[in-house]
Protein backbone atom coordinates (compact mmCIF):
# COMPACT_ATOMS: atom_id res chain seq x y z
CA UNK A 1 0.00 0.00 0.00
CA UNK A 2 1.48 3.71 -0.70
CA UNK A 3 1.17 7.17 0.44
CA UNK A 4 1.34 9.81 -0.96
CA UNK A 5 1.64 13.68 0.07
CA UNK A 6 2.38 16.83 -0.98
CA UNK A 7 5.37 19.16 -0.28
CA UNK A 8 3.87 22.40 0.33
CA UNK A 9 7.31 24.41 -0.39
CA UNK A 10 7.86 23.25 -4.08
CA UNK A 11 4.40 21.44 -4.40
CA UNK A 12 5.56 18.35 -5.90
CA UNK A 13 4.34 14.86 -4.78
CA UNK A 14 6.36 12.21 -3.11
CA UNK A 15 4.90 8.11 -3.12
CA UNK A 16 5.66 6.02 0.14
CA UNK A 17 5.68 2.49 0.14
CA UNK A 18 7.39 -0.95 1.36
CA UNK A 19 9.48 -3.42 0.05
CA UNK A 20 10.44 -6.85 1.74
CA UNK A 21 14.47 -6.96 1.46
CA UNK A 22 15.65 -10.61 3.13
CA UNK A 23 12.15 -10.58 5.35
CA UNK A 24 12.38 -7.52 6.18
CA UNK A 25 9.74 -4.32 5.93
CA UNK A 26 11.59 -0.96 4.88
CA UNK A 27 10.09 2.12 3.86
CA UNK A 28 11.30 3.68 0.75
CA UNK A 29 9.98 6.44 -1.25
CA UNK A 30 10.73 8.79 -4.60
CA UNK A 31 9.91 12.10 -4.82
CA UNK A 32 9.62 15.26 -7.73
CA UNK A 33 6.29 14.25 -8.98
CA UNK A 34 4.32 16.99 -10.39
CA UNK A 35 1.18 15.76 -10.10
CA UNK A 36 -0.68 12.63 -7.87
CA UNK A 37 -1.77 10.87 -11.10
CA UNK A 38 1.83 11.07 -12.14
CA UNK A 39 2.86 9.35 -9.04
CA UNK A 40 -0.13 7.05 -8.77
CA UNK A 41 1.18 5.98 -12.49
CA UNK A 42 4.81 5.59 -11.55
CA UNK A 43 3.67 3.60 -8.75
CA UNK A 44 1.40 1.32 -10.80
CA UNK A 45 4.54 0.59 -13.32
CA UNK A 46 6.75 -0.37 -10.51
CA UNK A 47 3.87 -3.15 -9.35
CA UNK A 48 3.86 -4.09 -13.03
CA UNK A 49 7.18 -4.52 -12.87
CA UNK A 50 7.68 -6.87 -9.66
CA UNK A 51 4.95 -9.08 -11.16
CA UNK A 52 7.40 -9.18 -13.92
CA UNK A 53 10.48 -10.18 -11.76
CA UNK A 54 8.26 -12.93 -9.63
CA UNK A 55 6.73 -14.03 -13.34
CA UNK A 56 10.68 -14.50 -14.34
CA UNK A 57 11.94 -15.89 -11.16
CA UNK A 58 9.36 -19.29 -11.90
CA UNK A 59 10.04 -18.86 -15.58
CA UNK A 60 11.32 -21.95 -17.05
CA UNK A 61 13.69 -21.17 -19.86
CA UNK A 62 11.35 -23.01 -22.40
CA UNK A 63 8.56 -20.53 -21.89
CA UNK A 64 11.56 -17.59 -21.97
CA UNK A 65 12.30 -18.58 -25.38
CA UNK A 66 8.36 -18.28 -26.34
CA UNK A 67 8.44 -14.67 -25.18
CA UNK A 68 11.75 -13.88 -26.78
CA UNK A 69 10.83 -15.14 -29.81
CA UNK A 70 8.32 -12.32 -30.15
CA UNK A 71 10.11 -10.10 -28.96
CA UNK A 72 12.98 -11.11 -31.76
CA UNK A 73 10.00 -11.24 -34.62
CA UNK A 74 9.85 -7.81 -34.15
CA UNK A 75 13.05 -6.41 -34.02
CA UNK A 76 15.29 -8.63 -36.50
CA UNK A 77 15.27 -10.01 -39.82
CA UNK A 78 13.38 -13.49 -40.10
CA UNK A 79 17.35 -14.91 -41.24
CA UNK A 80 18.36 -14.11 -38.00
CA UNK A 81 15.30 -15.01 -36.09
CA UNK A 82 15.11 -17.86 -37.55
CA UNK A 83 19.17 -18.68 -37.08
CA UNK A 84 18.90 -17.79 -32.95
CA UNK A 85 16.21 -20.42 -33.19
CA UNK A 86 17.91 -23.11 -34.96
CA UNK A 87 20.59 -22.75 -32.63
CA UNK A 88 18.82 -22.42 -29.10
CA UNK A 89 16.54 -25.60 -29.85
CA UNK A 90 19.15 -27.48 -30.72
CA UNK A 91 21.74 -26.98 -28.17
CA UNK A 92 20.70 -24.99 -25.52
CA UNK A 93 16.76 -25.95 -24.59
CA UNK A 94 17.87 -30.11 -24.61
CA UNK A 95 19.77 -28.96 -21.62
CA UNK A 96 18.00 -26.16 -20.06
CA UNK A 97 14.57 -25.86 -21.23
CA UNK A 98 12.79 -27.41 -17.98
CA UNK A 99 15.39 -25.05 -15.60
CA UNK A 100 14.19 -22.35 -13.97
CA UNK A 101 15.89 -18.95 -15.34
CA UNK A 102 17.11 -17.85 -12.22
CA UNK A 103 18.64 -21.25 -11.18
CA UNK A 104 20.76 -21.64 -14.28
CA UNK A 105 24.10 -21.25 -12.20
CA UNK A 106 27.63 -20.39 -13.80
CA UNK A 107 28.54 -24.19 -12.83
CA UNK A 108 25.52 -25.16 -14.94
CA UNK A 109 27.53 -22.95 -18.10
CA UNK A 110 30.82 -24.64 -17.61
CA UNK A 111 29.17 -28.02 -17.59
CA UNK A 112 27.10 -27.35 -20.77
CA UNK A 113 30.12 -25.69 -22.65
CA UNK A 114 32.31 -28.71 -21.52
CA UNK A 115 30.08 -31.08 -22.99
CA UNK A 116 29.87 -28.59 -26.46
CA UNK A 117 33.72 -28.78 -26.32
CA UNK A 118 33.32 -32.75 -27.05
CA UNK A 119 31.66 -32.24 -30.43
CA UNK A 120 33.39 -31.64 -33.00
CA UNK A 121 32.02 -28.33 -33.72
CA UNK A 122 33.86 -25.51 -35.24
CA UNK A 123 34.54 -21.96 -33.21
CA UNK A 124 32.09 -19.95 -34.85
CA UNK A 125 29.23 -22.22 -34.38
CA UNK A 126 29.99 -22.36 -30.95
CA UNK A 127 30.59 -18.95 -30.45
CA UNK A 128 27.23 -18.79 -32.27
CA UNK A 129 25.81 -20.65 -29.60
CA UNK A 130 27.46 -18.49 -27.36
CA UNK A 131 25.98 -15.68 -28.61
CA UNK A 132 22.28 -16.82 -28.71
CA UNK A 133 22.45 -18.03 -24.87
CA UNK A 134 24.01 -14.53 -23.81
CA UNK A 135 21.11 -12.52 -25.86
CA UNK A 136 18.05 -15.10 -24.10
CA UNK A 137 19.31 -14.06 -20.51
CA UNK A 138 20.05 -10.74 -21.02
CA UNK A 139 16.34 -10.41 -22.62
CA UNK A 140 15.18 -11.95 -18.71
CA UNK A 141 17.54 -9.48 -17.40
CA UNK A 142 16.20 -6.75 -18.54
CA UNK A 143 12.41 -7.78 -18.76
CA UNK A 144 11.93 -10.65 -16.25
CA UNK A 145 13.74 -9.31 -13.23
CA UNK A 146 17.02 -11.87 -13.52
CA UNK A 147 19.54 -10.69 -11.77
CA UNK A 148 23.01 -11.83 -13.40
CA UNK A 149 23.55 -13.82 -16.93
CA UNK A 150 25.58 -16.64 -16.24
CA UNK A 151 26.39 -17.25 -19.41
CA UNK A 152 28.30 -13.91 -19.10
CA UNK A 153 30.13 -14.04 -16.35
CA UNK A 154 31.52 -17.98 -17.76
CA UNK A 155 32.34 -15.88 -21.39
CA UNK A 156 32.72 -17.39 -24.71
CA UNK A 157 34.22 -20.69 -25.85
CA UNK A 158 38.27 -20.43 -26.28
CA UNK A 159 39.36 -20.17 -29.94
CA UNK A 160 42.21 -22.47 -30.43
CA UNK A 161 41.88 -23.12 -34.29
CA UNK A 162 44.78 -21.87 -36.26
CA UNK A 163 44.19 -19.09 -37.97
CA UNK A 164 42.94 -19.27 -41.80
CA UNK A 165 45.30 -17.28 -43.53
CA UNK A 166 43.33 -14.68 -45.75
CA UNK A 167 42.41 -15.39 -49.82
CA UNK A 168 42.52 -12.54 -52.42
CA UNK A 169 43.61 -11.82 -56.09
CA UNK A 170 46.29 -9.47 -56.77
CA UNK A 171 45.55 -7.10 -59.47
CA UNK A 172 47.44 -9.19 -62.27
CA UNK A 173 45.42 -12.65 -61.29
CA UNK A 174 42.26 -11.05 -61.27
CA UNK A 175 42.93 -9.41 -65.20
CA UNK A 176 44.17 -12.79 -65.59
CA UNK A 177 40.74 -14.43 -64.75
CA UNK A 178 38.82 -11.72 -66.04
CA UNK A 179 40.68 -12.36 -69.70
CA UNK A 180 38.93 -15.49 -69.68
CA UNK A 181 35.63 -14.66 -69.07
CA UNK A 182 33.17 -15.37 -71.91
CA UNK A 183 29.96 -14.39 -70.02
CA UNK A 184 28.69 -10.43 -70.03
CA UNK A 185 26.80 -11.03 -66.88
CA UNK A 186 29.20 -12.48 -64.69
CA UNK A 187 31.95 -10.91 -66.24
CA UNK A 188 30.12 -7.87 -64.90
CA UNK A 189 29.19 -8.95 -61.58
CA UNK A 190 32.62 -10.23 -60.41
CA UNK A 191 34.16 -6.77 -62.08
CA UNK A 192 32.20 -5.26 -60.09
CA UNK A 193 32.66 -7.56 -56.58
CA UNK A 194 36.82 -6.60 -57.36
CA UNK A 195 36.48 -2.99 -57.65
CA UNK A 196 33.95 -1.80 -55.59
CA UNK A 197 34.30 -4.27 -52.73
CA UNK A 198 30.38 -3.93 -52.30
CA UNK A 199 28.78 -7.31 -50.23
CA UNK A 200 27.81 -10.28 -53.06
CA UNK A 201 24.25 -10.52 -51.35
CA UNK A 202 24.49 -6.14 -52.30
CA UNK A 203 25.08 -6.44 -55.70
CA UNK A 204 22.42 -9.47 -56.33
CA UNK A 205 19.79 -7.36 -54.47
CA UNK A 206 20.36 -3.93 -57.20
CA UNK A 207 18.06 -3.08 -59.10
CA UNK A 208 18.79 -0.93 -62.45
CA UNK A 209 17.44 2.11 -60.42
CA UNK A 210 20.20 1.99 -57.95
CA UNK A 211 22.83 2.76 -60.30
CA UNK A 212 23.44 6.20 -61.36
CA UNK A 213 25.55 6.87 -64.58
CA UNK A 214 25.39 10.45 -64.37
CA UNK A 215 27.02 10.60 -60.98
CA UNK A 216 28.96 6.69 -61.57
CA UNK A 217 27.51 6.28 -58.27
CA UNK A 218 25.84 3.00 -57.56
CA UNK A 219 23.30 3.15 -54.49
CA UNK A 220 23.64 0.31 -51.74
CA UNK A 221 20.25 0.05 -49.98
CA UNK A 222 19.36 -3.39 -49.75
CA UNK A 223 20.99 -7.27 -49.69
CA UNK A 224 19.61 -10.37 -50.97
CA UNK A 225 19.11 -12.95 -48.40
CA UNK A 226 19.16 -16.90 -48.59
CA UNK A 227 20.00 -18.48 -45.25
CA UNK A 228 17.44 -19.44 -43.32
CA UNK A 229 14.39 -19.73 -45.55
CA UNK A 230 12.08 -22.17 -46.08
CA UNK A 231 8.61 -23.22 -47.71
CA UNK A 232 10.20 -22.71 -51.05
CA UNK A 233 11.12 -19.32 -50.78
CA UNK A 234 14.59 -19.27 -52.50
CA UNK A 235 15.49 -15.15 -51.70
CA UNK A 236 14.44 -12.31 -49.67
CA UNK A 237 15.14 -8.35 -50.18
CA UNK A 238 16.17 -7.77 -46.92
CA UNK A 239 17.92 -4.33 -45.13
CA UNK A 240 21.57 -3.99 -45.54
CA UNK A 241 23.98 -6.27 -43.07
CA UNK A 242 24.31 -2.58 -40.40
CA UNK A 243 24.02 1.14 -40.87
CA UNK A 244 27.46 1.93 -42.03
CA UNK A 245 26.10 -0.58 -45.37
CA UNK A 246 23.80 1.94 -46.42
CA UNK A 247 26.79 4.02 -48.70
CA UNK A 248 26.92 5.39 -52.05
CA UNK A 249 30.17 3.83 -53.99
CA UNK A 250 31.84 5.59 -56.71
CA UNK A 251 32.32 3.23 -59.58
CA UNK A 252 35.65 3.83 -61.79
CA UNK A 253 35.15 5.19 -65.68
CA UNK A 254 36.65 1.38 -66.64
CA UNK A 255 34.05 -0.41 -64.97
CA UNK A 256 31.01 2.34 -65.89
CA UNK A 257 31.72 1.06 -69.07
CA UNK A 258 31.25 -2.06 -68.57
CA UNK A 259 28.06 -1.85 -67.10
CA UNK A 260 27.00 0.23 -69.74
CA UNK A 261 28.01 -2.22 -72.14
CA UNK A 262 26.15 -5.01 -70.05
CA UNK A 263 22.97 -3.02 -69.55
CA UNK A 264 22.36 -2.66 -73.10
CA UNK A 265 22.46 -6.52 -73.75
CA UNK A 266 20.24 -6.86 -70.18
CA UNK A 267 17.61 -4.24 -71.88
CA UNK A 268 16.49 -6.77 -75.05
CA UNK A 269 15.56 -9.34 -72.47
CA UNK A 270 11.77 -9.40 -72.43
CA UNK A 271 10.23 -7.60 -69.05
CA UNK A 272 13.81 -5.24 -68.99
CA UNK A 273 12.93 -2.09 -66.81
CA UNK A 274 14.55 -0.06 -64.12
CA UNK A 275 12.76 -2.09 -61.16
CA UNK A 276 14.47 -5.24 -62.72
CA UNK A 277 17.74 -6.99 -60.85
CA UNK A 278 20.33 -5.83 -62.50
CA UNK A 279 22.11 -9.31 -61.82
CA UNK A 280 19.45 -11.81 -62.64
CA UNK A 281 16.70 -9.52 -63.90
CA UNK A 282 13.25 -11.38 -62.67
CA UNK A 283 15.31 -13.02 -59.41
CA UNK A 284 18.48 -13.21 -58.16
CA UNK A 285 21.49 -15.10 -60.14
CA UNK A 286 22.01 -18.54 -58.14
CA UNK A 287 24.97 -18.37 -56.09
CA UNK A 288 26.21 -21.98 -56.99
CA UNK A 289 26.43 -21.18 -60.69
CA UNK A 290 28.39 -17.83 -59.83
CA UNK A 291 30.90 -19.66 -57.70
CA UNK A 292 31.32 -22.24 -60.69
CA UNK A 293 31.84 -20.16 -62.82
CA UNK A 294 34.32 -17.94 -60.98
CA UNK A 295 36.41 -21.27 -60.28
CA UNK A 296 36.14 -22.25 -64.08
CA UNK A 297 37.59 -19.08 -64.59
CA UNK A 298 40.41 -19.05 -62.48
CA UNK A 299 41.00 -22.73 -63.28
CA UNK A 300 41.68 -21.98 -66.99
CA UNK A 301 43.52 -18.88 -66.11
CA UNK A 302 46.29 -21.22 -63.93
CA UNK A 303 44.68 -18.67 -61.14
CA UNK A 304 44.18 -20.31 -57.49
CA UNK A 305 40.64 -20.71 -56.40
CA UNK A 306 39.52 -18.04 -53.89
CA UNK A 307 35.81 -17.73 -52.41
CA UNK A 308 32.99 -15.42 -53.85
CA UNK A 309 33.60 -13.47 -51.08
CA UNK A 310 37.06 -13.13 -51.34
CA UNK A 311 36.81 -10.93 -54.56
CA UNK A 312 35.80 -8.33 -51.44
CA UNK A 313 38.81 -9.08 -49.81
CA UNK A 314 40.81 -8.68 -52.97
CA UNK A 315 39.49 -4.90 -53.13
CA UNK A 316 40.46 -4.18 -50.07
CA UNK A 317 43.74 -5.69 -50.37
CA UNK A 318 44.02 -3.77 -54.13
CA UNK A 319 43.52 -0.37 -52.25
CA UNK A 320 46.06 -1.24 -49.27
CA UNK A 321 48.55 -1.80 -51.61
CA UNK A 322 48.18 1.43 -53.56
CA UNK A 323 48.57 3.48 -50.20
CA UNK A 324 45.10 4.18 -49.34
CA UNK A 325 43.66 5.22 -46.01
CA UNK A 326 42.12 2.68 -43.17
CA UNK A 327 38.96 4.78 -43.01
CA UNK A 328 38.45 5.38 -46.19
CA UNK A 329 39.01 1.44 -46.97
CA UNK A 330 36.52 1.10 -43.85
CA UNK A 331 33.97 3.39 -45.38
CA UNK A 332 33.87 1.88 -48.58
CA UNK A 333 33.56 -1.40 -47.27
CA UNK A 334 30.23 -0.55 -45.15
CA UNK A 335 32.23 -2.07 -41.99
CA UNK A 336 30.14 -0.64 -38.87
CA UNK A 337 33.39 0.77 -37.07
CA UNK A 338 36.76 0.93 -38.27
CA UNK A 339 38.26 -1.37 -35.22
CA UNK A 340 36.18 -4.35 -37.63
CA UNK A 341 38.83 -3.64 -40.58
CA UNK A 342 41.95 -3.03 -38.78
CA UNK A 343 41.19 -6.57 -37.36
CA UNK A 344 40.57 -7.71 -40.54
CA UNK A 345 43.46 -6.48 -42.76
CA UNK A 346 45.75 -4.91 -39.74
CA UNK A 347 48.22 -7.63 -41.09
CA UNK A 348 48.52 -5.88 -44.69
CA UNK A 349 50.00 -2.66 -43.45
CA UNK A 350 53.54 -4.35 -42.53
CA UNK A 351 55.17 -1.03 -42.64
CA UNK A 352 52.64 1.23 -41.14
CA UNK A 353 54.18 0.97 -37.25
CA UNK A 354 57.56 1.94 -38.62
CA UNK A 355 56.27 4.67 -40.96
CA UNK A 356 54.40 6.43 -37.35
CA UNK A 357 57.55 6.13 -35.54
CA UNK A 358 59.73 7.77 -38.29
CA UNK A 359 57.11 10.48 -38.20
CA UNK A 360 57.48 11.26 -34.67
CA UNK A 361 61.27 10.71 -34.67
CA UNK A 362 62.37 14.17 -33.52
CA UNK A 363 65.65 15.49 -31.93
CA UNK A 364 65.74 15.54 -28.50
Amino acid sequence: MANYKQDLNNKTWCVRYRVIEFDKSIETRKRGFKTKRAAELWYSNLLSNKDAENIGARMKLNQLFELYKVDMQERLKASSVKSACDVTRLYILPFFGEKQVNKITAQDIRDWKATINKKDYKYKYKAKMYSAFSALLNFAKKFYGLTFNAVNICGNFTNNEPKVEMSFWTEEEFKAVISNADDLTYKTLFSMLYLTGARKGELLALSWSDIDFNTSIIKIRKSINRKGLGNGISYEVTTPKNKASYRDILMPSGLIKLIKEYKEFCSTIDGFSKTSFVFGNHKPLAEQTIRRKLNKWAELSNVKEIRVHDLRHSHASLLINKGQNILIVSQLLGHSDISRTLNTYGHLFPNAQREIIDAIDIAL
